[in-house]
């Protein structure tokens, strides 16, 4: 959280400066050569393909910390929605030798001369 308000904080700094343009001599009212008027659309479209948002779509998420979509929104959903939960953890898995390949279970078999091929443990979340 505290690295979103400073990048906001640092966008509020950098917006009053966006007519102003970089040149040798330092920062210049006057354009030194005119950007191509279809990078924009170029944006646009790459981020529509690539991921279904727009870049508007991809800011107002990373504002918000939700997931946005304009095309998902034209089909009648909502513009925005909670991010979907982690996924739980995978169950511990143990495997034991058999005649033919090796059979899982999800707790341990102790039943005579099965041999433990191999144990599998949960993951542990990282914080």
């Amino acid at each position: 959280m505290v690295s979103r308000v400073a990048s906001l904080a640092a966008l509020a700094l950098i917006v009053p400066l966006a007519g102003c343009f970089l040149t040798r001599d330092g920062l210049s009212m006057h354009p030194g050569q005119v950007a191509d008027p279809y990078m924009l659309m170029q944006f646009e479209a790459l981020s529509l393909i690539n991921t279904h948002k727009t870049v508007g779509d991809h800011i107002w998420g990373w504002i918000t910390d939700k997931d946005c979509s304009s095309p998902r929104a034209e089909r009648g959903e909502a513009y925005c929605r909670d991010w979907p939960g982690r996924p739980p953890p995978p169950q511990p898995v143990y495997c034991y030798t058999t005649l033919a390949k090796p059979t899982c279970y999800a707790q341990p078999y102790n039943e005579g001369n099965d041999h433990l091929l191999g144990f599998v443990p949960p993951s542990t979340p990282i914080r």
